[in-house]
């Protein structure tokens, strides 16, 4: 009978005897993949930055050809 209780005990507890599915990494294996992520990020915000600068010094010329472009038109 001894086994049958702790049979019936060890079915009891099953819920909390599972291994989560993430409990295999270790701490090292999370901390880089955090740091993938941080760099991920870094050059996502760096390329927006410089795409960003870029398309301002490209917007005065094209501002300036629009404008006497439109006056043209607007004349004619």
């Amino acid at each position: 009978m001894e086994g049958a209780a702790a049979s019936s005990e060890g079915l009891r507890y099953a819920e909390y005897a599972r291994v989560p599915a993430g409990a295999g990494k270790g701490q090292a294996e999370l901390d880089r993949g955090l740091a993938r992520t941080m760099i991920a990020v870094g050059l996502g915000v760096a390329t927006v930055a410089f795409a960003g600068r870029y398309a301002f010094h490209l917007w005065k010329p094209l501002e300036q050809a629009i404008t006497e472009t439109a006056k043209r038109i607007s004349t004619s």
